[in-house]
């Protein structure tokens, strides 16, 4: 999947191909052989670029990647072009959280039918150790909760649906 990094306020297409030799990280017009191997705990890896290998740990969320490695931490942010459209697009798309990655539901706090108002927390969930409050994009009336606590959920599947609220006289 193609993404867009942002890397010190730069705009950069990125994406990853597979080859018979391993991977090869395509970035800004460069071509960059590379492995990335587990390394040991969670979001724990190893990089290897040109003979050398890099520990590193990963985190992600919703809007940036953050890769700690040599003492420091770097925050790169990232937009999918399709995310970008689905969010201009219209209102629609507003009735769908989508799971940003793979995950865990660690606490549910609404039911299909309650009523909620923009910004109320409606889920946690958590991937790669990093806990994240799922909140109300708008007014509406909750349409459908897959996902319950301790279950798992991919990238991209739908944690919630809302409907419009209807208006009273």
């Amino acid at each position: 999947m193609r993404r867009i990094l942002e890397v010190d306020g730069e705009e950069i297409p990125v994406w990853l191909a597979s080859t018979r030799q391993g991977h090869v990280l395509h970035m800004g017009g460069r071509e960059i052989p590379c492995a990335l191997e587990d390394g040991a705990g969670k979001g724990a890896y190893i990089l290897e670029l040109s003979g050398t290998r890099i520990p590193m740990r990963i985190a992600v969320d919703e809007s940036a990647t953050f890769i700690h490695f040599d003492g420091r931490t770097y925050e790169i942010a990232r937009t999918d072009p399709a995310d970008t459209l689905d969010r201009t697009a219209s209102s629609a798309s507003r009735d769908q959280l989508v799971a940003p990655m793979p995950g865990v539901v660690v606490s549910v706090s609404v039911a299909p039918g309650d009523a909620v108002k923009e910004g109320a927390p409606m889920l946690v969930i958590e991937s790669m150790k990093l806990e994240t409050t799922v909140t109300a994009p708008r007014d509406g009336i909750v349409a459908e909760v897959p996902f319950a606590t301790g279950e798992s959920f991919g990238g991209k599947d739908v944690l919630l649906r809302l409907e419009p609220q209807e208006e009273t006289d």
